[in-house]
C-alpha cells in the first residue's frame, strides 16, 4: 500500500490514512495516534482497543480435547467471538474453555450452535503488569513444586493439573494481551510474544518435573535438592535481569546455566526416573537462558 506525500509548507508533509484502518480502529477528528521511527519505517499506532473479530467453525467429528485446543489458539490470537456448530453435545468443552480462558464465556447454546464471547471488556493497556504477574506465578509454581517434592509429597495428579491450568490460563491471557494491543514497536511485540511462549514452556517443564516425582520413584538426595536450588536461583536471576536490566545480570544467568550443565553430568545415575527428573531441571535452566536472550533483544 502506497500513499502520496503532500507538502504543506516549508517543513510540513502529510499523508492520508487508509480508510479501512481508520474505521477498524475507530479514528475520528479528535483521535491521536502514536508514531514510532524504526529505520526506514514509520509505524503508526492507535491506542484504541483492537477488535479481534469473530470466527465461525464447524467442528463436526472432533473430540473435546481438539476443540479445547482450537479455542485456546483463537483466544491467544485475540478473537472476541467464536461461533461453533456441532451436532454432538460439546457444552462441557465449551464451559471448560470459558472457565479456563480469562474473559471468555459461553453466552448461548441452541440446536447445535454454541457462541463464546469475550465479555471482560479488558483493554490490555498494562501489558507489563500482566507479564510480571505471569512470571511471579511461574516462580511460585516452582517454589511449590520443590517444597512438595523434597517435603511431605502431598500433591496429587488431580491437584497438580489444577495448578497447571491456572498457570496456562495466565500465559494464554498474556499472549492474547500482546496480540490485542502489542507494543507501539512491532519488533518489541514479536519479542514479547516469544517471551510469553518461553514462560509457558517453563511452566510446562515444572509440571513435568512435579508429575515425574508423583508418578515414579525418584531417588532424592541432599545433592539433588541443592541442584534444584540452583534452578530456583536461575529463575530469580532471569526475572531480575528483565526488571533490573544490566549486562552483568544476564551473564550471571548464563554462568549458573553452565554450572547446571556441568553438575548434571556429575550427577549421572543409572536410575532412569531420577535422570528424567534431572533432565527436567536442566531444561528449565536452558529455557531461562533463552529468556535472557530475549531480554537482550528487547532492552538493548
Amino acid at each position: 500500500m502506497k500513499r502520496k506525500v503532500i507538502k504543506q509548507g516549508n517543513q510540513a508533509y502529510t499523508i492520508t490514512l487508509p480508510i479501512e484502518w481508520v474505521r477498524q480502529h475507530k479514528i475520528d477528528g479528535k483521535s491521536e495516534v502514536a508514531m514510532v521511527e524504526s529505520g526506514r519505517s514509520l509505524i503508526i499506532n492507535s491506542d484504541n482497543p483492537i477488535s479481534g473479530g469473530a470466527v465461525n467453525l464447524d467442528l463436526e467429528g472432533l473430540n473435546d480435547k481438539a476443540i479445547y485446543r482450537l479455542i485456546n489458539a483463537l483466544y491467544a490470537k485475540g478473537v472476541d467471538e467464536i461461533t461453533i456448530r456441532s451436532h454432538k453435545d460439546i457444552s462441557k468443552a465449551m464451559i471448560k474453555a470459558g472457565s479456563n480462558n480469562l474473559g471468555y464465556a459461553l453466552v448461548s447454546q441452541d440446536k447445535g450452535t454454541y457462541v463464546i464471547k469475550d465479555i471482560s471488556g479488558a483493554n490490555y493497556a498494562h501489558l507489563d503488569d500482566i507479564f510480571k504477574r505471569v512470571f511471579q506465578m511461574i516462580l511460585f509454581f516452582y517454589d511449590s513444586s520443590i517444597e512438595d517434592i523434597f517435603g511431605k509429597e502431598e500433591e496429587t495428579l488431580e491437584s497438580l493439573n489444577a495448578r497447571d491450568l491456572e498457570v496456562n490460563k495466565f500465559c494464554l491471557y498474556l499472549q492474547r494481551a500482546i496480540n490485542k494491543m502489542s507494543y507501539q514497536d512491532s519488533i518489541n511485540g514479536r519479542v514479547m510474544f516469544t517471551y510469553s511462549f518461553e514462560l509457558e514452556k517453563i511452566g510446562d517443564e515444572i509440571m513435568r518435573l512435579w508429575r515425574t516425582n508423583i508418578k515414579y520413584d525418584v531417588k532424592k538426595s541432599k545433592k539433588l535438592k541443592e541442584f534444584s536450588g540452583l534452578i530456583k536461583k536461575t529463575l530469580e536471576e532471569t526475572f531480575d535481569a528483565y526488571y533490573q536490566f544490566n549486562l552483568k545480570r544476564i551473564e550471571i544467568v548464563h554462568q549458573i546455566r553452565d554450572k547446571i550443565r556441568e553438575d548434571s553430568m556429575l550427577m549421572a545415575t543409572p536410575h532412569a526416573n531420577t535422570m528424567r527428573f534431572i533432565r527436567h531441571l536442566v531444561k528449565i535452566a536452558e529455557e531461562c537462558a533463552d529468556l535472557s536472550h530475549l531480554t537482550l533483544m528487547r532492552k538493548l
